[in-house]
């Protein structure tokens, strides 16, 4: 029996609107990514890997979120989409990087373009990673960290995060349209495991079923804000990490939270706010899991997040 799920691939991007995109530039080459196109009112942004663009920046007079896209397995996914309510019908991308895409409307007022058939770049080089030396378990051996004072390059886009004002209703479309399912629940101390309606946050991965995935490729979160409320980013190893933020300390720009490790998902994490007010992280080592996996209904508070590291400020979990 065939899946009437539409199939995604990936995460390929999420894009904003902002007043200056040579401000933006300059934040985002020092977060790590390069620049793989500009026109006249936008900038496309790449990592290290083969993606054309995971971060697009349209000039305009104020600063927003303008919405997240993914890359579906085959064209018969777009047309899959364009048949959902409320669809667009399948147009030909005309910007850099090329392909088609459908675009929807989340229940919750989010675009959401779904794309197939983009361009794709040769993959920049990197580094080696640097495993680490634990008791019991040598990963390094005869081989010496060396890790330079720079930029810490970015690897690809890995997930963001909603804020809606009715979660279990967009929970419940992208489980019935898409093939994803929940890993993990934010519940709160006033929730209830098991019910949606107390349910904080979901977070939800590709639908695989044995292959290992990452922890979540979106969450989405019960909030009196709407739009993005993070973009999360890829990037080799623990030294990635640290580098990388010391290094956007030197440069001035605005921490948020970092870094640390979460409690759900057990990524290490590092926070920034680009220099208009929206959030990104950079992260490495998150938890990867399959069908065996048993979702956790995480009832602690927001300073129970962390494991340990810098927590996130109380404006992060509005």
């Amino acid at each position: 029996m065939s899946d009437p799920r539409i199939h995604i691939a990936e995460l390929a991007y999420t894009a904003y609107q902002v007043t200056d995109l040579d401000l933006m530039e300059r934040f985002l080459v020092d977060f790590g990514m390069k620049r793989s196109a500009r026109t006249d009112d936008t900038l496309y942004m790449r990592g290290t890997g083969g993606a054309h663009h995971i971060h697009v920046a349209r000039l305009g007079e104020t600063n927003r979120f303008l919405g997240g896209a993914f890359r579906v397995e085959t064209r018969d996914d777009l047309v899959k989409a364009a048949k959902l309510p409320g669809a667009s019908a399948i147009t030909p991308i005309t910007e850099p990087g090329g392909g088609e895409r459908v675009t929807l409307t989340t229940p919750g007022g989010q675009t959401l373009w779904l794309e197939f058939g983009a361009e794709t770049l040769p993959e920049l080089p990197t580094r080696r990673i640097y495993p680490l030396n634990f008791h019991g378990s040598h990963l390094r051996p005869n081989r010496p960290v060396r890790q330079k004072k720079e930029i810490t390059p970015i690897l690809r886009i890995g997930h963001y995060v909603l804020r809606v004002k009715d979660a279990p209703a967009e929970v419940t479309w992208f489980k019935t349209h898409f093939n994803v399912v929940a890993s993990d629940y934010i519940c709160g101390r006033h929730g209830k495991p098991g019910h949606p309606e107390t349910t904080a946050g979901t977070f939800m991965r590709l639908d695989r079923g044995q292959e290992f995935v990452d922890h979540h490729i979106i969450l989405i979160n019960q909030s009196h804000l709407e739009g993005c409320h993070h973009s999360s980013y890829e990037v080799l190893d623990l030294d990635a990490v640290t580098t990388g933020h010391y290094h956007l300390v030197a440069q001035g720009w605005q921490l948020d939270a970092g870094y640390g490790r979460h409690y759900l998902g057990s990524l290490i994490y590092d926070y920034w706010l680009d220099p208009f007010g929206n959030r990104v992280e950079h992260y490495t080592d998150t938890d990867l899991v399959n069908d065996d996996y048993e979702p956790v209904y995480f009832t602690g508070g927001a300073e129970d997040t962390t494991q340990w590291g810098m927590a996130p400020p109380p404006s992060f979990f509005d």
